[in-house]
């Protein structure tokens, strides 16, 4: 078995990351599909921890806590943590197409945090709190979240976190 040590300081510079996109109406929705069915595939007990300390951490900061979309959110996000495992490396390869298929469903604007190598939800969100880019993301004006938590075949977990707001 692959064993994998990392300071803190190492996985929150290196193994974080974010994105956001405010979304333009176009003239003719390009269709973005995704096997809904991949929503299940999430690892759902991290996934509901991690929902839990971001919203725990936006109450502290007197913001509104985000509900879980276990639907289209869940499935991309599954779908681009499968992605990521498959590459070995976090990115945010595809994130405009996410973000198309989340305004195509009606999000008006959508952001994403990923990582991976947290051994659990509080240390992953402990990592995006203390990072601008990404406690940026956590503290954005959004109403849901899907997430795709999985576990490589070394039980290293990867992380995709979407969030948008309706």
């Amino acid at each position: 078995m692959k064993l994998i040590t990392y300071s803190l300081l190492a996985l929150t510079l290196a193994l974080t990351s974010c994105s956001t996109e405010e979304l333009v109406e176009t003239q003719s929705p390009i269709e973005f599909t995704v096997d809904l069915n991949l929503a299940e595939e999430t690892d759902s007990q991290m996934a509901s921890e991690i929902l839990y300390y971001v919203n725990e951490y936006r109450s502290n900061q007197g913001l509104e806590s985000i509900v879980m979309d276990r639907t289209y959110a869940s499935a991309y996000a599954v779908e681009h943590t499968k992605y990521m495992i498959q590459q070995n490396r976090i990115s945010h390869d595809g994130f405009t197409d996410r973000a198309q298929g989340l305004s195509n469903q009606g999000a008006q604007s959508v952001g994403e945090n990923v990582g991976f190598g947290y051994s659990s939800a509080q240390e992953l969100v402990n990592a995006w709190i203390n990072s601008p880019s990404h406690r940026d993301v956590l503290e954005g004006n959004y109403t849901h979240s899907g997430i795709g938590a999985l576990q490589d075949d070394y039980g290293v977990y990867f992380v995709t976190q979407l969030f948008y707001r309706k």
